[in-house]
């Protein structure tokens, strides 16, 4: 909350827009304990920057965000960790300029590491902040602003990307989805190859932008820096270098690596279609490879050649790929490109500091906003879930720990948190009632009416993976028995709080206790149309796919059990361990499993012998893809590591592991870093091992017949979003396609239960709640609006309910 004493009701309103400035920012009397700006506490180096740099950086922007600027004196509240403000002004652009640098003065005094604070707090602002910034001012040099039809248009590529390779998994027969780059004014920008041109042509000194490598964007060149007519531009093309030396000089555009890393993750390939020479192909490799993109597919051009065509004849050779988006900064090479490939995106790229393709619709680099939305940038966007599937799928790098909001937290009593469940449980279970209620009351059998039941929305199932013929199978049994509908899920696990990103403690939360109550939802809506209700067997597996310790798991095991109890889910759920129940149903020999497994082992190891992760990762994974010895049916090599690597527990994690772990996972490929390379050695050569073993015992499940525990009589659950032919889709969270194990619990929209990974959690400043013992894990995290002086506003925990669509 905002000290009111001060502030109009209107200014307040300007303000609460933006949640972030809301717990960083204090206007009006300073309370007891506050320390003046002028006088910093004594504090190491890296406390003073995360307790008073950074939250005054960020209350000063959002300040300037909402149009306002700080008067008075500022102070930091340590105990609070927020910035107090004595009164807000208009900002006039003679204030900005005026607070900015006396405001930096300040700060430089204090630590000598602000420019780095603002290099990161000034990423991605919006067009409205960038204006309310502009002038001649210290924080000018950092500004950085992503145009939205730039990120919307790179974001269509991924979707077109997902598509894509969604329709190759389903059938093998259909293309796999390729980006294509250009390099020169695309991928690279040669800023200090075209410098040197120019001063090999006498163009020295100042100059407003650079010239492009084509003719069309010599003239505005020309114009803007005021050059005689006569300078030719044949004149600048020779004398642009092309050799080795020259060529290591070229920056890699912003952007680039990162879309590049997406559209892998998202199923893709990057091939670099380029007009360079077959003989620049050397000097170009080395070039790729000491940015990080080595591994990508190079495709060079003869002598002489028309490069268009050239382009357009090396994507066609490319077997069973299929352009869906090419970048290209050549007018003759996008017509070509888009003739050749009419439904592909042909997007013209104007390099930014270069004359160049003159396209409407061109993009600059190819940076896209961080999904979810930063805060407190302009942007006016709430605090909310990623709604990402994968830990690579958030820009690590642009994240927070926000060390001093987590001193906001809330701390549960044992009745408020008996409450919560017993609350969630019961208005689970109504609605479970209301929906059988209404299949009931349609003219239908038993199993017909099961069947309608696991179909409805609250459960996220798919009739095309789960269609009725596959129910009536399933469940005629204990129909025609009067017996329980048997079903059967594989987990929970355990937690995966192995690099503390996913979770900070390896105990259930109250996704699993939301989860619990969504089964409990499920039994009572069946009960209605089959008064047996459902009977489901949980095959907890946390040292059957990979090696773990019971030390790892035996905490969560214990706790999700005494959830059962709490929640009354015992009464529907039981928790076997998957081997003892396989051996138990007479699946294969389980003697033979040791054997089995080594034999499985040695094939993967023999057909990846000749890769090292440790050395190149991108390129072992590139060529793993075509050396992988596993069968249909069975997960690819590549896709698994790419789950694992974020799954394994990270070595030296040190004092604050969160931090040291988002570090380490922002680029886990670079190898070169001084500091973190070792660790992303070791934690790759563990994931590498890790796949093996896991693959491996996925072949020997397979050959124990393991699917008979559920091949007859039993429905078989998947809580995978693209679950395999003939199972049950179950979401016990909807809104979020992370299952409970593998992220934190939080509140979403309408107070409804979600999960999602901790570190974009602790980024969009959503604050802790923790359960009766303490933290340091929360038992689940809410927006910030909904706390206030260490409490849960009034009404929350009532509030707290399944989604319900």
């Amino acid at each position: 909350m905002y000290a009111t004493g001060t502030l109009p009701e209107r200014a307040l309103e300007d303000l609460a827009r933006d949640s972030l400035l809301a717990k960083y920012c204090l206007v009006g009397t300073a309370p007891r304990g506050t320390i003046p700006l002028v006088e910093p506490p004594e504090l190491a180096e890296d406390e003073l920057i995360e307790s008073v740099v950074r939250p005054v950086v960020i209350t000063v922007r959002g300040l300037l965000a909402a149009g306002k600027v700080p008067v008075g004196p500022l102070g930091v509240h340590l105990p609070s960790g927020r910035v107090v403000v004595p009164g807000l002004e208009p900002a006039d652009p003679d204030r900005v300029t005026e607070t900015i640098t006396g405001l930096h003065s300040r700060l430089t005094a204090i630590s000598p590491d602000v420019a780095g604070v603002l290099a990161r707090e000034l990423r991605f602002c919006s067009a409205g902040l960038l204006s309310v910034l502009a002038g001649e001012h210290p924080w000018s040099p950092h500004l950085h602003h992503v145009p939205s039809a730039q990120h919307e248009l790179l974001q269509q590529v991924l979707r077109l990307v997902k598509d894509r390779s969604a329709a190759h998994r389903r059938d093998p027969a259909a293309p796999r989805p390729l980006v294509a780059l250009d390099l020169d004014f695309c991928a690279f920008h040669p800023r200090a190859r075209v410098e040197a041109a120019l001063a090999a042509i006498g163009v020295t000194g100042p100059l407003p932008v650079l010239p492009g490598l084509y003719e069309p964007g010599w003239r505005p060149f020309r114009d803007v820096a005021g050059l005689p007519a006569d300078v030719e531009h044949a004149e600048f093309r020779r004398a642009i270098s092309w050799d080795r030396e020259a060529l290591l000089t070229d920056e890699l555009a912003p952007g680039v690596r990162q879309f590049a890393g997406d559209v892998e993750q998202a199923g893709g390939r990057v091939v670099l279609v380029t007009g360079r020479r077959h003989r620049m192909r050397a000097a170009t490799e080395e070039a790729l490879a000491r940015h990080g993109l080595g591994h990508l597919d190079l495709r060079t051009s003869d002598e002489g050649a028309d490069v268009g065509e050239q382009k357009v004849a090396a994507l066609r050779g490319m077997s069973g790929w299929e352009p869906v988006a090419a970048f290209d900064d050549k007018a003759a090479n996008l017509e070509a490109l888009r003739s050749a490939f009419p439904q592909a995106v042909v997007v013209p790229v104007a390099a930014p500091g270069f004359t160049g393709v003159d396209e409407p619709d061109a993009i600059g680099t190819f940076e896209a906003l961080p999904q979810p939305t930063p805060l407190g940038r302009g942007h006016l966007a709430r605090p909310g879930l990623s709604h990402a599937t994968s830990i690579a799928q958030l820009r690590l790098g642009e994240m927070r720990t926000r060390p001093t909001l987590w001193r906001q937290g809330v701390r549960l009593s044992e009745d408020e948190q008996a409450e919560i469940v017993g609350g969630l449980c019961r208005k689970a279970e109504e609605t479970g009632a209301r929906l059988g209620d209404r299949v009931a009351a349609i003219e239908l059998g038993t199993t017909r009416a099961i069947w309608q039941v696991l179909q409805a929305k609250l459960f996220g199932a798919s009739r095309t993976a789960y269609p009725w013929e596959q129910a009536d199978e399933d469940l005629s049994r204990a129909v025609a028995e009067g017996e329980p509908a048997e079903l059967v899920l594989l987990g929970p696990p355990t937690k995966q709080d192995g690099s503390r990103l996913k979770a900070l403690g390896g105990l259930p939360d109250l996704a699993e206790v939301a989860m619990l109550a969504r089964l409990l939802q499920l039994d009572t809506a069946v009960r209605r149309v089959h008064p047996p209700g459902i009977r489901v067997t949980a095959l907890a597996d946390p040292s059957h796919f990979r090696v773990r310790d019971v030390s790892r798991y035996c905490g969560y095991q214990r706790e999700f059990r005494r959830m059962l109890e709490l929640t009354g889910a015992d009464r529907v759920v039981s928790v076997r361990n998957i081997d003892e129940a396989a051996a138990e149903f007479g699946c294969g020999d389980a003697a033979a499993r040791a054997e089995l497994l080594a034999r499985h082992r040695d094939r993967y190891e023999s057909a990846v012998a000749g890769l090292d992760v440790r050395v190149d990762p991108r390129g072992a994974l590139a060529e793993v893809d075509e050396l992988d010895p596993g069968c249909a049916g069975q997960p690819r090599f590549a896709e698994m590591f790419r789950s694992i690597v974020h799954a394994v527990d990270v070595p030296n994690a040190g004092a604050d592991p969160v931090e040291f772990s988002r570090r380490v996972y922002t680029d886990p490929f670079d190898l070169d870093d001084p500091e973190l390379g070792g660790t992303r050695r070791e934690l790759l050569a563990l994931a590498w091992d890790e796949t093996i073993t896991y693959l491996a015992n996925k072949h020997v499940d397979a050959e124990l017949d393991y699917a008979a525990m559920w091949r007859h009589d039993r429905v078989r659950m998947s809580l995978s979003l693209r679950p395999e032919q003939g199972r049950f889709r179950f979401v016990p969270l909807g809104g979020s396609a992370v299952m409970p194990w593998q992220g934190t619990a939080a509140l979403g929209r309408g107070n409804e239960v979600s999960t999602d990974f901790a570190i974009s959690l602790i980024d969009q400043s959503y604050l802790p709640v923790w359960g009766p013992e303490g933290g340091p894990q929360p038992w689940f995290m809410v927006p910030p609006n909904l706390v206030c002086d260490g409490s849960l506003e009034p009404g929350v925990a009532g509030a707290i309910q399944l989604r319900t669509k």
